[in-house]
């Protein structure tokens, strides 16, 4: 089967962007028995750079998006939510319908709800399939922003849910398969939107099942030493990362000793501007296991965002016991299983003390963490139903 898969930006293993790693991983096993086709937007100088690796890969196409070029078509294209807009390029368009031609495609996988829009491809040629993989439900995303907003943007918010909803609800119900990351996501659109069918994948999150057969070691981590991951540039990392700071200031009246590191790349000014000799604001970083594997803690503070938190599962796969909300937990461990519950900002604090003064403990949650990853969320599964879909026909 030949598939071409489209992407709103880059995917790759080699990224340092959890959304690029687990589409990167998807490709590549996809690329195990079929002949497999990217179409992806360059949307930064990151996305760029990852291209050059693959200039001479003939199967690996891109097209450039700035933006400007975001913008103007928000302004163009009033009818598409601002979110879903800022992905529409004619350019793309074009290259769509050559490359379906030119490689005669059987099937298109794409990625997120904002790919969705493409699905006027099947109009031109019918008989193809055109699936998609709902990475997090977006209207979910977008009632979470407008529960915590006011006044004017309040009412921006809720004008464009309801544009979202409405074209999520097309894309859902309209493409041939539907995929989602977690059982949360499946329930969600099934009681929205009605779709009964999705079929859910395990997300990569950029460590294989073999990785975690290893033993956990604590010979790395340090004494007092918490550990934020996340896109800085995303309002829902920016505020968690400032939660966190502003927690952990209560938590140094007590452990002198302590150090935070908040990983991430595009961090704005303010969050710079908190930058001390115990608060430390990395930006982007070629490898965030290395501080997973130094902190004693992974603490994640969210109030914003939908659909599973790989950041979350990255750091319980590195053996990191992690301190999380109802936000950061769903879709993962919403039972408590292995994430140390918090949700207001003194549970976060009386739960980071609690547990730096139980080492013996912290190492038992470590070695549960990984087994509980390994347990639920292998990518084996993935592979497996990525097969039953598109079979096993390499050409």
């Amino acid at each position: 089967m030949k598939i071409l898969h489209l992407s709103p930006y880059f995917p790759s293993t080699a990224a340092n962007h959890a959304g690029g790693v687990c589409m990167g991983k998807q490709v590549e096993t996809l690329q195990k028995y079929n002949q497999v086709y990217v179409l992806t937007f360059e949307a930064s100088e990151f996305d760029r750079t990852l291209r050059e690796k693959y200039q001479n890969d003939s199967h690996y196409y891109s097209v450039k998006i700035t933006r400007s070029g975001r913008v103007l078509h928000m302004l163009l294209e009033p009818w598409l939510p601002n979110y879903f807009a800022a992905r529409s390029s004619l350019r793309f368009a074009c290259k769509l319908i050559w490359m379906v031609k030119k490689y005669q495609i059987d099937a298109i996988h794409a990625e997120y709800a904002s790919m969705g829009q493409y699905l006027w491809i099947k109009r031109l040629f019918p008989r193809l399939v055109f699936h998609m993989t709902e990475h997090d439900m977006t209207a979910q995303s977008y009632e979470r922003k407008l529960g915590a907003s006011h006044g004017i943007k309040k009412w921006y918010l809720r004008y464009q849910l309801n544009r979202v909803k409405a074209a999520e609800r097309f894309y859902c119900t309209h493409a041939d398969r539907l995929f989602t990351f977690n059982e949360k996501d499946r329930r969600l659109i099934e009681d929205a939107y009605g779709r009964k069918d999705c079929l859910v994948l395990n997300p990569y999150y950029g460590l294989d099942d073999a990785m975690l057969e290893k033993p956990v070691s604590d010979g790395q981590r340090q004494y007092a030493n918490l550990c934020f991951l996340g896109q800085m540039g995303r309002d829902e990392n920016y505020l968690a990362a400032m939660r966190l700071i502003r927690i952990a200031k209560t938590v140094k009246e007590e452990i002198p000793e302590l150090q935070v590191y908040i990983v991430g790349n595009k961090p704005p000014e303010t969050l710079k501007e908190q930058e001390n000799e115990w608060i430390h604001v990395t930006g982007f970083v070629e490898d965030v296991d290395s501080y997973l594997k130094q902190a004693q803690l992974a603490v994640f503070p969210l109030t914003l965002g939908a659909g599973i938190k790989l950041k979350v599962l990255r750091s319980l796969a590195a053996g990191t016991p992690v301190i999380t909300g109802i936000v950061g937990a769903e879709g993962i461990d919403e039972a408590g299983e292995v994430i140390i519950p918090a949700e207001t900002d003194e549970e976060y604090r009386e739960q980071i003390l609690n547990w730096m003064k139980r080492q013996d403990e912290l190492s038992r949650r470590s070695e549960e963490s990984q087994a509980f990853v390994r347990k639920h969320f292998s990518w084996k599964h993935s592979e497996e139903v990525l097969r039953s879909v598109y079979g096993e026909t390499k050409n």
